[in-house]
């Protein structure tokens, strides 16, 4: 039995298609932001840059209208395949890993070990959208692996994802993910949550 068997993982590739991934990247990529909040409560001012040291990224309404109604598409599929029932998720987050940034290990909502409003978040999703390199090399990045946590009712293991750009991976909310330090280079992702 392989470690993805053992983590309830959904892997969607091409989920952006090559076009709608370079424009939404060389968006990203002129856009500025600010450090993310934990858990995503940026008003509330939770950075914690020993925790989560990140970059949110401003972009424009019309991209980010793009992928929600790409992520809208796809909420029977997830629907299906978790289980669950869905009202619906959230606003997508543009993030810029830069060289040493890093998310530890954490859980995205869906526990009771979370006490905000996360806590209602079903389904994690993560849309990778430039290439790892073990060499630095353009539009390349090194490090960073999304790396999932499980075996807690048997053995232990974790689990590093390299997925090609475009592609989308999607697990339960409580499961227990981290993303390692960058290396060198910039990581560009999507996230967003199904409720």
């Amino acid at each position: 039995m392989g470690l993805k068997s053992m983590i309830d993982l959904l892997v969607i590739k091409d989920f952006l298609d090559a076009t709608t991934r370079e424009e939404i990247l060389a968006e990203m990529r002129l856009s500025s932001g600010d450090l993310a909040a934990v858990y995503g409560k940026q008003d509330a001012g939770a950075i914690d840059t020993r925790v989560r040291k990140v970059t949110r990224l401003v972009i424009s309404s019309g991209a980010s209208d793009r992928v929600m109604r790409q992520l809208l598409n796809c909420k029977g599929a997830i629907e299906e395949y978790f289980g669950i029932t869905s009202s619906g998720c959230e606003e997508p987050q543009f993030l810029r890993y830069n060289t040493g940034d890093f998310f530890v290990a954490h859980q995205d909502g869906n526990t009771p070990l979370i006490l905000d409003d996360s806590r209602l978040r079903k389904v994690s999703v993560v849309i990778l959208l430039n290439r790892q390199s073990a060499e630095p090399a353009p539009d390349r990045y090194g490090g960073g692996a999304l790396i999932l946590h499980g075996g807690y009712c048997g053995p232990s293991f974790h689990l590093p994802l390299e997925a090609d750009p475009g592609t989308l991976v999607a697990f339960r909310a409580e499961t227990t993910h981290e993303v390692a330090p960058v290396t060198h280079g910039e990581r560009y992702t999507i996230v967003s949550w199904y409720r």
